[in-house]
């Protein structure tokens, strides 16, 4: 059963006991009877006065959430991409990069990557006000080298369940670079895909992005490499292949996003270009909290341009 303090901090969120033990007793079930996690003294989930946190070891996992708005900028965001935060046995911050290398062996791969996912998406679902907005969440290129070819999305759909989530709100961004075994890929996305879940390749544009590939993946959504707006702002040539790349992106059938959208030009740059919606630090750092969303973006195409300096800022926090 929950403790004194997680039932305090949920029922501040104004959720029920009955709603929470359909909810987390499976969870935690489903973790810590994993075969071959790690050991640890305590629960693999927990919670705080932030929210869920997940436990891998001596560190914390935790959830940050940036949001995604339609090009226009209209201010209250359709979705949210779940980001890592995690603390080591110090209380240092380690980079996501980093956390994603703790795990080694085939077990410990999946085990992590799961629970990073539902520690999102238990923080998204006791925070969510609108039954519309959908989640973006990444998935590891070796956790989906792991699964079966067929199976991938089956856990995670159970665990989805018993979170109360339905996987039509659910996005999972892969990055295509990270799996060697096209094929496998190819399957996944398809898994993916036919037990509801929409699938996002991510970073388009960088290390060894192509079309053919993207046209046999047949992806719903494709998130344009940061770096793609920061060329188009530099480079007329750029700026003028751009529209027409994300025509082709169009063609295919998919859902354009820029990502790394820090200055008002980008922002006009993506609207230019036709892209569907746009993500970045000129509207949001990423927060653990969904309400500071709720206003809206902080900019607009009329306000004061972010300072160099406020830029640097964001971008090292």
């Amino acid at each position: 059963m929950l403790g004194s303090h997680q039932e305090a901090v949920f029922t501040a969120q104004n959720l029920t006991l009955e709603v929470l033990a359909v909810a987390i007793e499976p969870l935690l079930a489903y973790f810590e009877n994993w075969t071959g996690r790690p050991s640890i003294s305590r629960h693999c989930l927990g919670f705080d006065d932030h929210g869920a946190v997940g436990y891998f070891g001596d560190f914390q996992l935790r959830s940050a959430f940036q949001p995604l708005h339609d090009a226009a900028g209209k201010r209250v965001p359709s979705a949210f991409e779940a980001l890592l935060r995690v603390t080591g046995p110090s209380g240092a911050n380690v980079p996501p990069h980093v956390a994603f290398g703790l795990p080694q062996t085939t077990s410990e791969i999946v085990y992590f990557d799961r629970l990073c996912r539902m520690v999102h998406v238990v923080n998204f679902v006791t925070q969510s006000t609108r039954s519309s907005s959908r989640l973006f969440l990444n998935v590891d290129g070796r956790h989906l080298a792991s699964i079966r070819s067929g199976e991938h999305g089956g856990a995670f759909e159970t665990l989805l369940h018993h979170a109360g989530l339905s996987p039509r709100r659910v996005v999972l961004e892969v990055l295509e670079s990270s799996v060697d075994d096209f094929g496998l890929l190819q399957d996944a996305v398809k898994a993916y895909q036919l037990r509801g879940f929409g699938v996002a390749i991510d970073d388009f544009g960088a290390q060894h992005s192509n079309f053919d590939r993207l046209w046999r993946l047949e992806p719903d959504i494709v998130k344009l490499d940061r770096n793609m707006s920061l060329e188009a702002a530099r480079n007329p040539r750029a700026r003028r292949i751009l529209p027409k790349l994300v025509d082709i992106l169009h063609d295919l059938g998919a859902c354009v996003i820029s990502e790394g959208i820090e200055t008002h030009e980008h922002w006009q740059i993506a609207e230019n270009a036709g892209v569907d919606m746009i993500q970045g630090f000129l509207f949001s750092r990423p927060q653990s909290e969904l309400q500071e969303f709720l206003a809206g973006p902080a900019t607009s195409k009329h306000s004061e341009p972010i300072s160099p300096a406020r830029q640097a800022d964001i971008l090292t926090t």
